[in-house]
């Protein structure tokens, strides 16, 4: 019995020495934090920011980034294919590469107009990239892009999926989208996708690519969302700008939460905080036509007023909902009209079509989405503000009384 013990202590000893022989260092890994895409078929280069750990852990210096020391590396690479030029990596960076923390992805404007879909693919054939990673497409080159550091944040690639979260929960203004959603949007039958646009605004600065930009109180460039890049299947067919594209998210049932600014009928000022919104909208079959349904139920505060009318009061709030309800009622009109001049059908009715009148949707399929530019719509906005602060008139009212 002790020998039979002994023997299966040895194999438990000698299983676990061995099963750490294949572990990986975390040292020996090239922590990815972005990527990039640039070129097309035939002729790809990929980019990759790499986090340097040492910079992280190293607190002292001014700068705050680790003293001299970049808190990133970007390399480039290229191949016949995608994987190819990730496989080239292996020649000039030691770590191997590791995309489990990648934030984002770059795409650069004339690779999205070609077409995405072998970045697509080979999202979804390899189980080291994430599909639920963020995507954006870039003004000019992804490599360039990821060049640029955007203080105060270390790791740029961080940062921009920062942005891109806090726009979506605070402002909404361009949601944002992951791989896999975007890929689900593009194969529908709405066949179309709307992914945010990056940019560098204003003057061009080479220090954005230096570790010198976090000495600086201000850049004079900077990385901004300008828009909202509208894809058809595969391929990118136009840009639309911020309150189109507010318009689309509104009747998409995006807004997580955004601020509205009013103007009552003497030209005065109030903005609201829109914290609940849910948008349905349904298809409706008239005759021969459709006629789009969408009814809000919107929650606000006021966070700001000039107006004149009294804001406690049953009377004043009501005006100020009708003028919130107004002008939510306008951006969705905008997203609309948007939809029909560009044929594009970024709302979604095509799916909501099929879902509801198959047998209709077999018959209008193969026009879509020109069939569009014929539907109706109507708008139902309900806004409650169930909050107006501890002032009863506006402070410019108040300062006039006195």
């Amino acid at each position: 019995m002790r020998c039979f013990r002994f023997i299966l202590l040895l194999s438990i000893l000698v299983l676990l020495g061995t099963g750490c022989g294949n572990r990986t260092e975390l040292n020996e890994l090239g922590i990815t934090a972005a990527t990039g895409f640039d070129g097309g078929t035939g002729d790809w280069t990929v980019t990759f920011q790499i986090i340097n750990p040492s910079a992280l852990s190293n607190s002292s210096g001014a700068s705050g980034a680790g003293g001299s020391q970049s808190p990133v590396h970007t390399f480039s690479t290229h191949g016949k294919t995608i994987r190819e030029a990730v496989s080239v990596s292996n020649l000039e960076n030691p770590r191997r590469l590791y995309f489990a923390h990648n934030n984002v992805v770059l795409i650069g404007k004339k690779t999205a107009e070609q077409g995405i879909e072998e970045i697509l693919d080979t999202y979804y054939r390899n189980p080291d990239a994430r599909e639920t990673v963020r995507v954006v497409i870039v003004d000019g080159k992804a490599r360039d892009f990821l060049k640029k550091l955007n203080p105060p944040e270390k790791i740029p690639g961080q940062a921009l999926s920062e942005i891109l979260q806090k726009n979506t929960q605070f402002a909404s203004f361009y949601p944002s989208v992951t791989m896999h959603e975007l890929a689900l949007k593009i194969t529908s039958d709405s066949a179309a996708a709307g992914v945010p646009t990056l940019a560098i605004k204003g003057e061009a600065d080479v220090k954005m690519n230096s570790t010198d930009i976090f000495n600086q109180t201000s850049t004079k460039g900077k990385l901004k969302i300008s828009g909202l890049s509208v894809f058809r299947k595969s391929k990118i067919i136009g840009e639309i700008h911020q309150q189109e594209s507010l318009g689309i998210a509104w009747l998409t049932d995006q807004i997580k939460s955004t601020t509205l600014s009013t103007l009552d009928s003497q030209s005065r000022q109030s903005a609201i905080f829109i914290r609940k919104a849910k948008v349905k909208v349904t298809p409706v079959r008239n005759n021969n036509n459709f006629t789009l349904m969408v009814n809000a139920k919107v929650n606000g505060e006021l966070l700001e007023t000039l107006s004149k009318e009294d804001v406690t009061s049953l009377h004043g709030l009501e005006k100020l909902q009708i003028q919130a309800e107004e002008l939510i009622e306008s951006q969705m009109r905008e997203g609309w009209n948007t939809v029909q001049r560009m044929k594009i059908d970024l709302i979604g009715v095509a799916d909501k079509i099929h879902r509801k009148y198959p047998k209709e949707w077999a018959k209008i399929k193969n026009s879509w989405p020109g069939e569009l530019a014929d539907m109706n719509i109507e708008i139902n906005v309900d806004v409650n503000i169930k909050r107006v602060g501890l002032l009863q008139n506006s402070f410019v009212d108040l300062l006039k009384s006195e």
